[in-house]
This record gives structure tokens, sequence and C-alpha cells, in this order.
């Protein structure tokens, strides 16, 4: 009997230390990312006792506030579904999503500072109540941009090109939170993906957008000045695809600074080839392509095709934003960015500051520089680009009284659908303070629809 009882021994003794192994983790490793898991519920239910911080918009508008329900306090929020995709939910029974998950320490009066406030309240006997956020996002503009989107599918973001301060993030179809419990089983089944943050998670084809970064590399590299000379018929065939100009149009002889503003895709077929693949994704890249943008709510990452499976054909494809390259919103606001800023890309950011609930100052960002793919002498050349585009090519529909505006248009092919419209711009062109990059899918052209919603926003944005 010796021996099966030694192997029985041995058998527990194992399961023993598999236990508490597990329990190690789960309780000490695992703790701090089970804690703030969305399907803790558990976790939600004992922070929803706390009262939380509120959560304001740059001109001091309430987005997230406050309803006492026995011994819990529930969300509400008094904007509706004008803020929803971005500010998320908290929820009992849904948990969390947005700024509501990813400020959750902050707003629940947890971490550093935060938690000396909390055990000196918990000393004296004061009810424990979490940080104040007060975010970059104008509510004026915010509605602005929601209405100029309209019921159209898509997204607008824009953004102070000098800070990375986001001015407004508009997604549609959305969701209005304060129904989130009636609402769920439909939103999780709708095709049109409300939960989805279209501006930051979104990726779409660019298009001719991407001709910005295609130009950059052109231009930073010498293989193109504005005055270079080419000549179009209408089409042109690489590595047996034929590239078509939008419209079938022929523009016969003119220079660089008329094929951008005039978004003529042989010849930017032309000069991407020319500027090689390698340049190319090594530009595409520098512009974040790639890269995870620094953006604490998270976001899909762009993707540009490697120079190993980009042949004569896809080269030139790639060149006006077709053939795999795919971009969100954010991504091509902050590529118009750089251009506006010198040719440096700010980190964009939505909180500006975190209080706590005496008033104290506890955060408040600092602006950071995340990349520069361009010079400073490459960044106004392109801004006198775009410019031209509004002034006189495709982008007029972008064009303000008094007010130079810069930008690109975008008319993004999709395999058995209608194009998606694009725009991507700044102004004032001279002293750039905002930029707008805008997307309705399906919309057609981007001249015709992108570029009078972004009028409507850079006009309400200068007049802030």
């Amino acid at each position: 009997m010796d021996r099966p009882v030694r192997r029985l021994f041995w058998l527990f003794a194992l399961l023993f230390v598999a236990l508490i192994g597990q329990l190690t983790y789960v309780q000490v490793w695992a703790a701090p990312s089970l804690k703030v898991h969305p399907a803790n519920t558990r976790a939600i239910e004992d922070e929803m006792r706390v009262e939380r911080g509120v959560i304001l918009s740059a001109d001091g508008e309430q987005l997230a506030a406050n309803r006492k329900q026995g011994p819990y306090f529930l969300r509400s929020y008094p904007q509706g579904d004008l803020t929803s995709p971005w500010l998320g939910y908290n929820s009992l029974r849904y948990g969390r999503a947005g700024v509501e998950r990813v400020y959750n320490e902050e707003l629940s009066g947890q971490g550093g500072l935060l938690d000396v406030v909390g055990l000196w309240d918990r000393i004296t006997g004061q009810p424990r109540r979490g940080a104040d956020l007060k975010l970059t996002v104008d509510m004026r503009l915010q509605r602005t941009a929601v209405q100029a989107l309209g019921a159209r599918k898509g997204a607008v973001v824009a953004l102070d090109p000098r800070t990375g301060a986001v001015l407004a993030l508009v997604s549609y179809p959305r969701y209005d939170p304060n129904r989130l419990e009636e609402l769920w089983p439909e939103l999780n089944q709708d095709p049109g993906t409300p939960l989805l943050n279209r501006g930051t998670q979104g990726l779409y084809p660019p298009g001719s957008v991407f001709k910005i970064i295609t130009a950059a590399a052109a231009l930073e590299t010498g293989v193109v000045r504005p005055d270079s000379a080419f000549e179009d018929t209408g089409s042109e065939r690489f590595g047996g695809y034929e590239v078509h100009n939008y419209g079938d149009k022929v523009y016969g002889e003119h220079d660089f600074t008329r094929a951008f503003a005039s978004s003529i895709n042989t010849t930017f077929a032309k000069v991407g080839v020319q500027t090689g693949a390698d340049t190319l994704v090594r530009y595409a890249e520098a512009f974040g392509f790639g890269k995870d943008v620094p953006w604490r709510l998270g976001g899909a990452v762009s993707r540009f095709p490697s120079a190993s499976v980009l042949e004569t054909a896809g080269l030139a494809q790639v060149s006006f934003g077709q053939a795999g390259v795919l971009s969100s919103p954010l991504l091509m606001a902050l590529a118009a960015a750089a251009v506006a800023n010198g040719g440096r890309i700010m980190e964009p950011y939505l909180v500006q500051e975190v209080r706590d609930y005496y008033g104290n100052l506890v955060m408040q960002a600092k602006p950071e520089v995340w990349l520069t793919p361009i010079t400073p002498r490459t960044a106004a050349t392109l801004a006198q680009l775009m410019v031209e585009v509004v002034k006189r090519g495709t982008g007029t529909g972008a064009a303000l009284a008094g007010v130079q505006v810069a930008g690109k248009t975008g008319t993004a092919e999709v395999a058995g659908a209608a194009p998606h419209a694009w725009f991507a711009g700044f102004a004032p062109a001279s002293d750039p303070q905002v930029v707008v990059a805008v997307v309705v899918e399906n919309g057609g052209s981007g001249g015709s629809v992108a570029a009078p919603i972004a009028r409507q926003v850079l006009a309400a944005a200068l007049r802030r």
C-alpha cells in the first residue's frame, strides 16, 4: 500500500501547489487588470457606492453627472448621444467604456494623491468622492460637427495642431447612454455598429487624402518640385494595372501643384513609382501608419503594405491611398496637423485636467511631440499645395470667406459600393489653429460631400 499512498500524496501536493500558484496569480499579479476588467461587475458594484467625479467639457458643460438610487450613485449623461462614442458609460450591469473606463481610477478617487485624499476623508468621517475631469472638447463645436455630419455614417475629428487637444470628435451612428440598459441587445445586433467610435476605431481606405503623404515623401526626397512638369492622357498602365483619373478626366500638360490641386491619379501613380516602395513605406510609417497612436482611449492601428509586397502595380495604387492602405480619421487629422504644425505631430489628448473635489489640481495635460515626419520647409510647401486645393481645385467646398483654408479631398474606391468621401485640412493656412478630418462612409465625392462638412466645422472653430 505504501507506493499508491505516496503517489496519492504527491498528487495532492502538486494540486495544492497549483492552487497556491493560481491564487497568488489572481490576487497579486492579475489583480490590477481584473479589477478594471469590464466584466468584473463586483468591483463596479463596490465603486458605484462612491460618488464619482463629474466630467465637464472645455466650455463648462456637464457631460456626466450622478444621481443617488439606494446605496448606489448612478450616472446620467445630460448631452445624451452627442458624446457617447468616446465618453462611454458606467453601468452596474454592462461595465464601463470610453472615458468612464479609461479614467475610472481618477473618477472613483483612486491612485496617487487621490488615495491620500481618500484616506484623510475616511479618517475624518467624510464621504468618499471621486475627482472631476475637464476635457478639451468644446460642446458648441461638437454640436456643429454633429449637425454637419447629420445621419450619415462616418466621423469628424477636429483638433488643435499646436497642442494635440481634441476639440470635437463625432461618430455616427451612436447611442444614448441614458438608455443603455434598455437598448443593449439592440445595440449589439445593429449592423450600423453604434458602439464603434468611427473617429478612432474605424479603418477606411483614405483615397486621395493619402496624397498628402505621397507628396511629402516625393518633395522631401527631391523626386518632384511644385513646378515639376507632367502630361496626362487620362489613363496610365503600371505593371498590368491601368490607373484612371476620377471621372475619367484628362488634364494634359500640368505641373505638380496642379496635380495635387486637381487630384490627378495618373500623375501621383508616376510619382509614387518613381519615389519607390522603400521610401513611401518609410514616410507612411513616419506619419504613424503601423503605430499605436499615443491616445489613452485606444483605437485602430492604420495600415500600409510592406515594401516587399509592393510591385509596380501595387505601388502605383497605394500612391493615391488604395490597394491595402487603411487609415483612421484620427490619423489623417494628425497627418494634416503635421503640415499645419511645421512638420511635427503632437500627441492627441482629450482630458485637459483632473481636480479632486476640493478643487486641487491633480493632473494637467502637457503638449508633447509624437512624430516629426517632415521638415518645416516641406511642411510649408505642402501647406501651399493644400491652399491651392481649396482655392481652385477639388476642395472649393471647404472655402471660407476671408479665411484661407488648406486641405485635401479624397474619394476612396470601395469594391461593390459607393466610394468613401474624405476631407482633411486646416485653417487659417498662415496661422493654423484647427485641423479637421471628415469621412462619410459610401458618401461619394470628397469634394462635394466631405469638404462642406469640414467648412462648417472650421467656421465654427474659428468663431469660438
